[in-house]
């Protein structure tokens, strides 16, 4: 028994991936349970039903409270990466020996985008489970202060720590940009992660300026003069390879808590240009340094059109940003972080 237990729930695609990185970063220090494990089973693009996740994870909750309970009695840290399994845990873990690790809220979102907030009975719980921790790792300042604002958490009890992209995962040194740059759009979720935006840029004569390429499954990328890249296994050799034949991550998102992508990009040795709304995004990209943040997905098209005739400018963006992510995103930084602060 280590003196930790991390509890994932790979609820999606992108929790599967920060609980890959966990692993990766945390394996000699800590022990692992995935939580209503069976979701692992799931695409991250389909939903499979709200009453199927709640029993996965009503099943899931007795091996949870178990194991929660034994390694509080052996005077061990619980760390719960999401609020769902320390809500099916709750009971069997005090605010001295257990943390939660956290990304996103119920609430964020629309707290973002100022729209009227749902106080409903769930609502109701997850508020009771914030406040009822003594210790809240945060991967952005939106979400902190989302916490403080509409849970009423504490800001004595939040810490804002780098979130685990990994650098070592895509550890690519950049490449020199040729004269027709090479721009990659990844997302399954098309219409949220701003892929009609790109879609209208296409239409418009987008691609006579670039060598353009859509990974995702949606149909709607499948387009004449376009690198359409469906079935892209995550983490395979011809993912890693699609990174490294493209300077520039183009990503216009209408909102995304913690989008791995961009991280992966600069530490592939991309340009990277997204929105605010991809909101840990200043903690990756500087903006006109390393990328752009622009303050809507229509601006991303204007960002890259000034990009891509200055490959030498890209040039610069990619060393900058991959220096940034060797810096403030590798296991050897992030490891011991999060060690002192959990100690």
């Amino acid at each position: 028994m280590k003196n930790f237990l991390m509890v994932n729930f790979p609820v999606d695609l992108g929790n599967r991936t920060i609980e890959s990185n966990l692993r990766d970063i945390f394996h000699s220090d800590m022990d692992f349970l995935s939580f209503a494990d069976e979701h692992k089973n799931q695409s991250g693009t389909i939903k499979i039903g709200k009453w199927k996740s709640y029993y996965y994870r009503a099943k899931s909750a007795v091996n949870l409270r178990q194991k929660v309970s034994r390694y509080q009695r052996a005077g061990k840290q619980v760390l719960f990466n999401s609020i769902s399994p320390a809500l099916f845990a709750y009971g069997k873990w005090d605010d001295e020996k257990s943390a939660l690790i956290l990304d996103w809220t119920r609430t964020l979102y629309p707290y973002v985008r100022k729209e009227r907030i749902k106080r409903d009975v769930a609502f109701t719980i997850h508020k009771s489970i914030l406040n009822s921790s003594g210790k809240i790792l945060c991967w952005s300042d939106a979400l902190m202060e989302n916490l403080q604002e509409i849970y009423g958490v504490n800001a004595s009890s939040l810490i804002k720590v780098p979130a685990p992209f990994l650098f070592e995962k895509m550890d690519n040194p950049p490449r020199q940009t040729p004269e027709k740059p090479r721009v990659l759009f990844v997302g399954g979720d098309f219409y949220r992660k701003g892929g009609d935006v790109i879609v209208d840029a296409i239409k418009k004569g987008l691609t006579d300026y670039c060598s353009l390429s859509l990974m995702t499954n949606d149909k709607q990328a499948n387009m004449p003069g376009v690198n359409f890249l469906p079935g892209i296994k995550y983490g395979s050799a011809e993912h890693k390879k699609i990174f490294n034949d493209h300077d520039i991550l183009l990503l216009p998102t209408r909102m995304d808590s913690l989008p791995q992508v961009i991280g992966e990009a600069a530490s592939a040795g991309l340009a990277v240009i997204t929105t605010k709304f991809a909101l840990a995004s200043k903690d990756i990209i500087d903006h006109g340094q390393s990328g752009y943040i622009a303050e809507s997905p229509e601006d991303c098209i204007m960002y890259l059109y000034d990009l891509i005739k200055r490959p030498d400018m890209i040039d610069i963006f990619k060393m900058h940003g991959y220096g940034l992510m060797n810096s403030r995103y590798s296991a050897k930084t992030i490891r011991p972080m999060y060690l002192n602060i959990l100690s």
